[in-house]
């Protein structure tokens, strides 16, 4: 955790929007979250080196992510960190997380949370039921909700501890419950796959 926090403690946090979308916000709108960007090769092989034993093998046609039908395997986890700071009011609408396609043909597919700080009055983090499952994967919408979910839609909730780590598929409808008190921070960032016949 002291790296994190070094780490934190070199960035620029940015207000964005309720919707996630750092593009989107606008000055006066309702701030989502605060968030910095920062790459580091470092940290993401040791998160790599970390996870590996958790890392599915192989992803094919049968699970729920960006897999164009085709079997991949975990190659890395993206360099690329993002910082999040959630505040009193703070909160994310139900969405799906979408996939990187690198140059050399690799492209995530697998959302990685690392939990730095959780001091908290809500800002779980909670899976929706998505009525889309029974479609096929290319016939989904994947456009973030305009609404929060109501309490019936909510399928399970998780707060985990500081230093806890979250893994889940890119196309998982999830959401960040609102912050009624406190703040919540995490690191997010995704694991990197290539094709299955990639030498």
């Amino acid at each position: 955790m002291e790296v994190f926090a070094a780490e934190l403690a070199a960035q620029r946090f940015v207000p964005v929007g309720r919707d996630g979308v750092a593009a989107n916000y606008a000055e006066g709108d309702p701030v989502g979250h605060l968030r910095a960007t920062a790459d580091s090769t470092a940290l993401a092989a040791e998160f790599y080196h970390r996870l590996r034993a958790f890392l599915s093998f192989e992803v094919g046609s049968d699970d729920p992510t960006d897999s164009d039908g085709r079997p991949w395997k975990p190659a890395a986890v993206n360099p690329r960190m993002r910082f999040i700071t959630y505040e009193s009011g703070g909160l994310l609408v139900p969405h799906y997380d979408s996939p990187y396609f690198a140059p050399d043909g690799r492209r995530t597919l697998l959302t990685v949370v690392v939990y730095l700080s959780y001091e908290a009055v809500g800002g779980e983090t909670r899976f929706i039921a998505d009525k889309q499952n029974d479609l096929p994967f290319g016939q989904r919408d994947f456009s973030d909700w305009p609404r929060l979910a109501e309490p019936e839609e909510i399928l399970s909730t998780h707060r985990p501890e500081p230093g806890d780590a979250l893994l889940f598929w890119h196309r998982t409808l999830h959401d960040s419950a609102p912050i009624l008190e406190g703040t919540k921070t995490i690191l997010r960032t995704d694991v990197l796959y290539e094709p299955m016949d990639a030498p």
